[in-house]
């Protein structure tokens, strides 16, 4: 049973580090939109907001497994 735990925490802080990963992705690439003056509507800004969000996302799901495991 220790070893199933050990894995899931595991499991559970690397999908945590990718999800950090995703939303500084996306954030570089708004920042990328600003610098260069591509108008609001482009790609780049959409793709940013949807990495952001969907980063956000599966970081918090994966915040709220970590608290079930230690409660």
């Amino acid at each position: 049973m220790q070893a199933d735990l050990t894995s899931s925490l595991i499991i559970n802080f690397i999908v945590l580090i990718i999800a950090i990963a995703i939303v500084i992705k996306g954030k570089s690439l708004r920042a990328k939109k600003s610098s260069s003056g591509i108008s609001a509507s482009s790609n780049e800004t959409s793709t940013g907001t949807a990495l952001i969000i969907c980063g956000l996302v599966l970081g918090f799901i994966q915040i709220s497994k970590l608290i079930a495991v230690f409660l």
